[in-house]
């Protein structure tokens, strides 16, 4: 049946070692903020999950990224729903983490399109049990075969948040337009994203890609907002357009600086290319995903320390240019990006 939001919510501000030990739970469904490992992705909530032991989780994730990353280096995703198995773009095109685990039978990985993952979180953010569409025709993706979660059973509808099936096809009644493929609604029990800036009833916002992060923020039960940082509500209300998250779909808010690296936040800092680089080599091997682990999850005491250990220098480089919304510092390709003192369209074509 369609779910209907009774109540505003009224957002708590918590630490993030209050948070997470608050909201998560083993085996909690959850879906993740951010676009690939390249804008916003709440890398501190799920390194801070990893180090609180938290496992056996189900992600409904838009795509991967390196929050998945790390879970899947440190074996806690049981059921897998995405649309990418990749994690870094540049860095690391598939998560030999996750290969891992996936061959070893340890993941119940069920694939999507890019598209039908993101028809799924729209049909929960509208209360939807599903939405039509024609992403996945012709593909592999109707294969019945390839439905993992039935294979497992774990359509018996025990767990409300599997749908009963992974897609129903149906003709077209109204326009006699052929065969159209019913999606479930994607259905968290709880959501995170990290913003760039958050007010502290809960309003939340970013400049730059949002893909499905607002969507999200109506389809999860719960929803949690980290952010670079908390600033008044009225200062929000200057600029409207840039606050997709409203207050009352916010359950908690959560201040913590540089919570997205290594990905960036457009306006404050750009992706750490050469971390994800060092991560992806060292996930080759168990032994050496393990030792990286060992040395940036859970040797600092906090994520403050990690922060700490990135160095001035890093950090530095990676400030983000006011204009462009990324660094001019660091290297893309030969040399780092010139400095700009003019929109780039004047730049180039003179007006």
């Amino acid at each position: 049946m369609a779910r209907y939001r009774e109540a505003a919510k009224k957002a708590e501000t918590l630490s993030l070692e209050e948070a997470v030990k608050k909201y998560m739970r083993n085996g909690i469904s959850i879906a993740i903020g951010g676009f690939t490992s390249m804008n916003r992705v709440p890398t501190a909530w799920f390194w801070e999950t990893i180090r609180q032991g938290f496992t056996d989780l189900h992600v409904i994730d838009r795509h991967a990224s390196n929050a998945t990353f790390l879970l899947n280096a440190a074996k806690r995703i049981k059921i897998y729903e995405t649309d990418w198995a990749g994690w870094g773009e540049m860095a690391g095109k598939l998560d030999a983490n996750f290969e891992r685990r996936y061959k070893e039978g340890h993941i119940f990985y069920e694939d999507h399109t890019h598209a039908t993952m993101a028809f799924r979180f729209l049909a929960g953010a509208l209360g939807i049990p599903f939405i039509p569409a024609y992403s996945g025709t012709g593909s592999d993706q109707l294969n019945l075969a390839y439905d993992r979660l039935a294979k497992e059973g774990l359509r018996d509808g025990k767990n409300p948040r599997i749908p009963l099936k992974k897609f129903v096809q149906m003709k077209d009644p109204f326009f006699g337009d052929g065969t159209v493929n019913l999606y479930p609604a994607a259905r968290p029990e709880l959501g995170i994203v990290h913003v760039s800036r958050a007010g502290p009833k809960g309003t939340a916002g970013w400049r730059g890609i949002g893909t499905v992060d607002k969507e999200m923020a109506f389809a999860c039960d719960k929803f949690i907002v980290t952010c670079e940082e908390i600033v008044p509500e009225e200062e929000l209300r200057r600029i409207p357009e840039l606050n997709q998250i409203p207050y009352f779909t916010v359950d908690a808010i959560v201040e913590v600086p540089y919570g997205a690296h290594p990905s960036g936040v457009p306006f404050y800092y750009d992706y750490d290319m050469p971390f994800m680089m060092a991560a992806q080599a060292a996930s080759r091997t168990e032994e050496t995903m393990k030792a990286w682990m060992d040395e940036w999850v859970f040797g600092p005491a906090n994520w403050n320390e990690y922060i700490l250990k990135l160095g001035a220098q890093k950090l530095l480089d990676l400030k983000a240019d006011e204009l462009t919304g990324y660094s001019t510092r660091i290297r893309r390709g030969k040399k780092p990006a010139p400095k700009m003192f003019e929109p780039l369209s004047v730049a180039r074509f003179g007006y």
